[in-house]
């Protein structure tokens, strides 16, 4: 770990990251969204006893069951990460909110009106 640090600031392409503490270069990026797109119209989460339906699947081989099973432990966690779920057009932009993503650790930030919303700090844990 390096022994200087840089708060985090939305002004600035380098600080000290809230996941790592590595200070390091940070790459931005706008948020631009889509409509959820699944029969019940709502956000599609897998849990508790569709969770472990999906452990007793066969439909999967097991390698892409794991990936499976990962992701919706990260999803489940409370996690905010990137994924490539579908490729998405859309030209609707979430104005007031932006990431940054850590050039040493890929963990992600999310700004709410310059501000960080995720991860928390320490001294709101």
């Amino acid at each position: 770990m390096t022994n200087q640090t840089n708060l985090p600031s939305f002004q600035s392409k380098n600080f000290t990251c809230p996941s790592c503490n590595e200070l390091s270069e940070q790459t931005w990026l706008n948020a631009y969204v889509s409509q959820v797109n699944n029969p019940a119209g709502v956000p599609l989460r897998i849990e508790g006893e569709g969770l472990e339906q999906l452990k007793q699947s066969a439909q999967f081989p097991p390698d892409v069951l794991e990936q499976k099973l990962a992701y919706w432990n990260k999803v489940n966690s409370g996690e905010v990460f990137l994924d490539r779920w579908a490729p998405v057009q859309s030209d609707i932009l979430v104005a007031g909110m932006e990431i940054s993503v850590c050039n040493s650790c890929s963990q992600m930030a999310v700004w709410l009106s310059g501000e960080i919303a995720y991860p928390k700090t320490a001294a709101e844990k």
